[in-house]
């Protein structure tokens, strides 16, 4: 055991787990609930008010306000990280719009699983990838009972896209830039770009409707503050091989959302395109590396947001 990677009881381990599987559950909760909230908003309006309250709950929950590291160059190194962040956000909500949650999670994680990927120099991992070609080919073949949207799922293959970007940004900005102002100040500039199209639209509307307006507001905590301070307390407990094997369940804990929460009841055959992309992402995860037994980077919570 290094002296860079202090021993970690399975207690605190076990704790680390029960934090990031939270914060999963909480993302697909929210992102449940701001599908319910569609009808009253329209989605690009309600991705303004998630992007406008988890901003300002980020910045509250980690004192962006006091960060004396701020400034006009800050902004310029983090303008791209934001970008991408809001992309991706964009894209998954208007693919929300118009497909499942669980389906519109696992087009968009074959972003990161490219990069996974490329990232590799092992032959083994272009079975996964295969798999994951199987897995998507799954989810998009037409039938006779059920169609997906391909307009959605256009946006879904956009948002794998900004997902791949995004990655890229935070690995740029590590050791750059702290992890939880980062966050704060990324999803802020996002919050003004979409101020004037889709937020203040969004607050129109919540004026007549209060209880839906709060409803926003949970929308934002349960996306974004709450699973980022929960990764966040995790990330030194585990290692890169258990984060990531944990996230490569994301679209399963989305199915299960989906189906619990919107009754969006996947087929058998999209079910196993889903299983297909999960097992391929732990594949890839649980496959032999050298950083296997590090703690995991300060930028990979990030992934999750």
């Amino acid at each position: 055991m290094s002296s860079s990677s202090p021993a970690v009881s399975a207690r605190d381990r076990m704790l680390a787990l029960m934090q990031v599987t939270g914060g999963m559950i909480s993302v697909q909760l929210g992102t449940s609930l701001a599908k319910l909230l569609f009808p009253v908003f329209g989605a690009s309006n309600m991705l303004g008010l998630r992007t406008f309250f988890a901003a300002v709950a980020l910045v509250l929950v980690f004192g962006t306000w006091r960060w004396h590291g701020l400034s006009v160059r800050v902004l310029r190194v983090l303008l791209p990280y934001a970008i991408a962040l809001t992309g991706m956000n964009a894209m998954f909500y208007l693919a929300l719009n118009r497909l499942p949650l669980g389906i519109a999670v696992a087009i968009e994680f074959i972003g990161p699983l490219t990069l996974a990927f490329l990232s590799s120099r092992r032959v083994a991992d272009v079975l996964w990838i295969a798999l994951t070609v199987v897995g998507l080919g799954l989810l998009l073949k037409p039938q006779s009972a059920v169609t997906l949207d391909m307009v959605g799922v256009g946006y879904a293959l956009i948002g794998a896209g900004f997902w791949t970007g995004y990655i890229i940004c935070c690995r740029k900005l590590a050791h750059k830039v702290p992890p939880g102002h980062g966050c704060a100040v990324g999803m802020a500039i996002g919050a003004v770009i979409l101020l004037f199209p889709c937020t203040v639209p969004a607050l129109v509307i919540g004026f007549h409707n209060p209880a839906m307006l709060a409803l926003s507001v949970v929308v934002a905590l349960s996306s974004s503050a709450l699973p980022y301070a929960l990764e966040m307390r995790a990330m030194h407990r585990l290692t890169t091989r258990e984060f990531g094997l944990l996230c490569s369940l994301e679209p399963v804990c989305a199915t299960l959302s989906g189906t619990l929460l919107l009754h969006e009841i996947p087929s058998l055959r999209q079910l196993g395109g889903i299983l297909c992309i999960v097992t391929a992402s732990a594949g890839i995860v649980l496959g032999p590396s050298r950083a296997s037994h590090e703690p995991v980077p300060s930028e990979l919570p990030e992934l999750l947001d």
